[in-house]
């Protein structure tokens, strides 16, 4: 059964004027009457439905007609643009969170670009950001491995305003060379520790950790561990363990 344009546009819930643009962009064929009149046959309307679809869920006409034409399976069309619409989405949550944070703290406009700058990074530089300051201050030493993985933190793609905000303090706290030079006391001081031989468990090597750790790294240290917790999602650290 033929349609006309008007038919075709009623059943498939459009306008003529929106038929007509997919049929001169080739996505919808058509034949013409002696007349000169468009004429669609039964196909068109699950091909117009099919195109809409794809259309209002943000897939652009070259892929659309890659579809149609059989160049590229459906399936995969809706796997590559849903990772691409989860990524706009992680990327939105991301930006709605810097903006609550910098409206919280009234931001000026250079502070805001330095917020954008720190949370817009990629995952491998953030990581790189963390790695560089965990090199500079334990050392590259095997031993402190499972440490370093637990003093790593990694900002999720679905993060919160607190998470961003604890992250933007904790990349500036990172970079602050006062602070990594008292980690890096610290790091000695502990070498030292270990290497006097008291086991990792006896009290009194506990007492003398906790006070290497209040001596040397200074209050800045326990701020590190509870900014680490925030963004990592992680219970919040005890003052005396930490």
């Amino acid at each position: 059964m033929d349609h006309s344009i008007g038919e075709l546009a009623r059943l498939g819930g459009v306008t003529v004027k929106t038929v007509r643009y997919y049929s001169d962009h080739g996505l919808l064929p058509s034949r013409r009457t002696a007349a000169g009149h468009r004429r669609y046959d039964a196909d068109a309307v699950a091909r117009l439905e099919l195109i809409r679809t794809l259309r209002s869920l943000g897939i652009d006409l070259p892929t659309v007609r890659a579809v149609l034409e059989r160049e590229r399976t459906l399936a995969d069309v809706l796997t590559a643009h849903a990772e691409a619409v989860a990524l706009q989405i992680r990327t939105l949550r991301l930006q709605q969170a810097v903006l609550s944070v910098a409206a919280h703290r009234h931001s000026t406009p250079e502070e805001l670009d330095l917020m954008h700058e720190l949370t817009a990074q990629s995952e491998r530089e953030r990581r790189t950001l963390i790695a560089d300051f965990l090199t500079s201050t334990l050392g590259d030493d095997p031993a402190f491995a499972a440490i370093r993985q637990n003093l790593t933190p990694v900002l999720p793609d679905d993060a919160d305003a607190r998470q961003v905000e604890a992250w933007l303090e904790l990349a500036a706290l990172v970079q602050d060379d006062d602070f990594r030079a008292a980690v890096r006391r610290m790091a000695v001081g502990y070498r030292a520790l270990v290497a006097d031989g008291p086991l990792r468990h006896d009290p009194e090597f506990r007492g003398r950790l906790i006070e290497l750790r209040r001596t040397e790294a200074g209050p800045r240290w326990p701020r590190y561990l509870e900014l680490l917790a925030v963004v990592n999602g992680w219970a919040a650290p005890s003052r005396i363990a930490g």
